[in-house]
C-alpha cells in the first residue's frame, strides 16, 4: 500500500507470461520462426490514490535472434548462433511485433561483451545498428563490467541514457474524474542472457523512477520529493518486485532469482553473494538433470504437443545407457575411495597407489562425463518429437 499523511492507497504488481514461446532456461532460448522469443514477460506496475490510477509497462525477452545454449552437463554450456542468413528477419519480425503492441522500444542489453556471451553479444548489437528501425533504439550496457566489484552506483550510468525517453514514454495517468490525462507510448525492453537477474535489478531501478513521477503527479509527494530510503513504503515496493522477479526465474530455471538481496535492499552484500552461489549449484543441478521433464510439460500445458491415444507415448523411450553405467561407476570409484580411507593398508605406499588410482579412475569418468553429456542430461522428449515433425 502507498501511505501518506492523508489516506492509503493501493501498489499493484504482476506479470504476464508470453504463450507463444515458454519453456526452461536451456531449452528454451532466442526466436522462433514467428518471431517470438523465449521468456517473454510484461510487467505492470499499477498505483491507485483515491480516485486516481496510474500504471506503467515495462518488458523482457530473449534476444530476438536464432540461437541456443543446450546442457551438456558443463557449469555454463557455450552460446551456439544458427540460422545466420536469417538473423535479420527475425530480429525485424520481433521489433515489429513489438511496436504494435507498445509502441516505441528502448531495447536495453545487459550481456558481457566477453567471454561466452561475446558472440552473441557482437551480433546483437551489429544487427541492431545495422538495421534500424523506426521507433527501436538500442543501448548496450555490460551490466557485469560496470557493476562488477560491488560498483553498483554504476547503473546511474545506465538511467542517465534512458531517463529522457522515459519521461517521453510517459505512463498511463486517469485523474480523480475520470478523465485520461496521459498513455503510455513505449518501453524499456530489458534482456541479459537469461532475462531474469540482471534484467530484475535495471527494471526495478526503472519502476522506482516512474513510481515516483506518478505519486508527485497524484499529490502523494511534493514536486521535489523522492520516495524516502528506509521508509515503509520503500520496503514494500523493493520486495514486491523482488517477489515479481522470484516468480518470474522460478518458472524459468526452478530456483529464485539472483542479486535478489540488491533489489530488495538496494545494497549488494556479501552474504547475498554467498547465497547466489547456493541458488546457481540448485540451478547447475536442475538445468541439468531435472529440466528435460518440465519441459516436456510446458509443452503439453500450452498445448505445442498434443498427445492422442492411437500413437505411442514418445515419454516412454528409454534413456541411453551411458546415462546409468557412467553414474554407477564414479558412485562405486568413489565408494572404494572413501572405504581405503576408512581401512587404510599396513603399507603406505600401496595405500597411496591405490588412492591414487580411484582418483585418477574418478577424474577420467568425470572427463567422459563431458564427452557424454548429452546423454546424461535429462532432455526434453517433446522438444526432440516436434522439431522432428517441423522438418518433416
Amino acid at each position: 500500500a502507498v501511505v501518506s499523511t492523508q489516506s492509503t492507497g493501493d501498489f499493484i504488481l504482476f506479470s504476464r507470461r508470453n504463450q507463444n514461446r515458454v519453456g526452461v532456461r536451456y531449452f528454451c532460448r532466442g526466436a522462433d520462426e514467428g518471431g517470438h522469443v523465449a521468456n517473454n514477460v510484461e510487467t505492470e506496475q499499477i498505483v491507485r490514490y483515491g480516485d486516481q490510477i496510474a500504471s506503467h509497462v515495462n518488458t523482457r525477452g530473449s534476444i530476438p535472434l536464432y540461437w541456443s545454449q543446450r546442457s551438456n552437463i558443463t557449469y555454463k554450456p557455450f552460446v551456439k548462433l544458427f540460422n545466420q542468413d536469417s538473423q535479420k528477419d527475425v530480429y525485424v519480425k520481433h521489433l515489429q511485433q513489438q511496436i504494435a503492441l507498445y509502441g516505441k522500444n528502448i531495447c536495453v542489453s545487459l550481456i558481457d561483451d566477453k567471454g561466452k556471451e561475446k558472440e552473441i553479444c557482437n551480433s546483437f548489437t551489429y544487427i541492431a545498428n545495422q538495421f534500424p528501425l523506426p521507433g527501436v533504439r538500442y543501448i548496450h550496457f555490460d551490466f557485469h563490467k560496470e557493476c562488477g566489484k560491488m560498483r553498483w552506483e554504476n547503473l546511474g550510468l545506465l538511467m542517465g541514457q534512458i531517463q529522457d525517453d522515459l519521461d517521453k514514454f510517459e505512463y498511463f495517468y486517469r485523474d480523480g474524474n475520470g478523465a485520461t490525462v496521459s498513455l503510455q507510448s513505449g518501453v524499456v525492453r530489458t534482456n541479459c542472457i537469461d532475462c531474469l537477474d540482471r534484467t530484475n535489478v535495471v527494471q526495478g531501478l526503472i519502476a522506482k523512477y516512474v513510481l515516483t513521477r506518478q505519486l508527485r503527479q497524484m499529490g502523494v509527494m511534493g514536486e521535489s520529493d523522492e520516495i524516502l530510503p528506509n521508509s515503509q513504503f520503500e520496503h514494500v515496493f523493493k520486495n514486491r518486485w523482488a517477489d515479481n522477479g522470484d516468480g518470474i526465474a522460478r518458472q524459468y530455471t526452478a530456483t529464485p532469482a539472483l542479486k535478489s538481496d540488491y533489489t530488495r535492499t538496494g545494497v549488494r552484500t556479501r552474504a547475498g553473494l554467498l547465497h547466489d552461489g547456493y541458488k546457481s549449484m540448485q540451478r547447475y543441478v536442475q538445468n541439468n538433470f531435472l529440466d528435460g521433464a518440465r519441459q516436456d510439460s510446458y509443452d503439453l500445458l500450452v498445448g505445442n504437443h498434443r498427445y492422442s491415444a492411437s500413437e505411442e507415448s514418445p515419454l516412454a523411450k528409454p534413456r541411453h545407457p551411458v546415462a546409468f553405467i557412467l553414474p554407477t561407476a564414479i558412485a562405486v570409484f568413489f565408494a572404494l575411495f572413501v572405504l581405503k580411507l576408512i581401512m587404510p593398508e599396513e603399507s603406505w605406499t600401496s595405500q597411496i597407489a591405490h588412492l591414487a588410482l580411484y582418483v585418477g579412475v574418478i577424474v577420467a569418468l568425470f572427463k567422459q562425463c563431458v564427452v557424454w553429456g548429452d546423454y546424461l542430461v535429462d532432455q526434453p522428449v517433446l522438444f526432440l518429437t516436434l522439431a522432428k515433425a517441423k522438418s518433416e
